[in-house]
C-alpha cells in the first residue's frame, strides 16, 4: 500500500520550529540519506508514527506526495533503527 501526504513539513522547517530536537532530526536525516541516495534536502520530511517523530523521504514530489517506505524515528535522546512505514485505514472518530 502506498503512503501519501497532503502537506509536507520539511526537516529544515522542523529544525527551525523545534531547536531542541534539531540535532537528532539532522542525524536521522543523514541516516536516511545514506539509504535513499538523494541530496535534495527538501524531500526529507517529518511525520509522526505511533508517537515518534520520524524522518521520511518524499518519493513522489507532486501533490499528493508519496512517501518511501523507509523511515527513521528519533526523539530528544536518540535516533532509532530504520523502520518500515505501514499504512492502516481507520474510522474517523466523531464526538
Amino acid at each position: 500500500m502506498k503512503n501519501y501526504l497532503d502537506n509536507i513539513y520539511t526537516v529544515s522547517q522542523f529544525k527551525n520550529d523545534h531547536p531542541a530536537l534539531a540535532e537528532q532530526a539532522e542525524k536521522a536525516r543523514n541516516v536516511l540519506a545514506y539509504f535513499v541516495q538523494s541530496d535534495d534536502l527538501d524531500n526529507y520530511v517529518i511525520i509522526e508514527v505511533e508517537g515518534y517523530k520520524c524522518v521520511a523521504f518524499v518519493a513522489k514530489t507532486a501533490y499528493h506526495y508519496e512517501l518511501a517506505e523507509t523511515i527513521v524515528p528519533f526523539d530528544k535522546d536518540r535516533v532509532y533503527p530504520i523502520q518500515g512505514l505501514v499504512t492502516k485505514y481507520l474510522f474517523k472518530r466523531y464526538r
